[in-house]
């Protein structure tokens, strides 16, 4: 079983696929994915899902995967799913989140612009099995 970051967000234009991405990146063994409502930009998201696609398919479309990077809050509602690592980027926008963001906030592990507390990171870094330079870097990009 992989292991899964989930990114979710107040609304749209947060960063969620830029943060996707740059941790595909700090993340060499891993699959960024997308789930939405839309088609597929493939300039952005090559590994698509349609909206209420449920984990156990996902995780079996890449066997040999040992990270899963999931942009989608709906994810999160899936039982089979037990993230270890949730992000949530909060809406830049003066009205605030769009409604039912606040869920998404609570279940997550980090939040942009709020303090990390150490603990808790050195948690995540365990469950996600990457030294200390990683993780400090997964902390810089979701700084942003």
């Amino acid at each position: 079983m992989p292991r899964t970051i989930v990114i979710c967000g107040g609304g749209r234009n947060v960063g969620k696929t830029f943060l996707a991405q740059e941790l595909g990146r700090l993340l060499p063994r891993s699959i960024v994915i997308k789930i939405g409502l839309h088609h597929a930009r493939h300039e952005k998201n090559s590994n698509f899902f349609a909206l209420e696609t449920p984990y156990s398919v996902i995780e079996s479309s890449f066997p040999r995967t040992e990270l899963l990077i999931i942009e989608s809050g709906s994810i999160l509602d899936d039982p089979d799913l037990e993230p270890d690592l949730v992000i949530f980027l909060p809406s830049s926008d003066p009205a605030g989140d769009k409604p039912g963001s606040e869920r998404r906030r609570r279940q997550a592990h980090l939040v942009r612009g709020d303090s990390f507390d150490p603990s808790i990171v050195e948690q995540i870094r365990t469950r996600l099995a990457v030294d200390e330079q990683t993780m400090g870097s997964i902390l810089k990009a979701l700084s942003g």
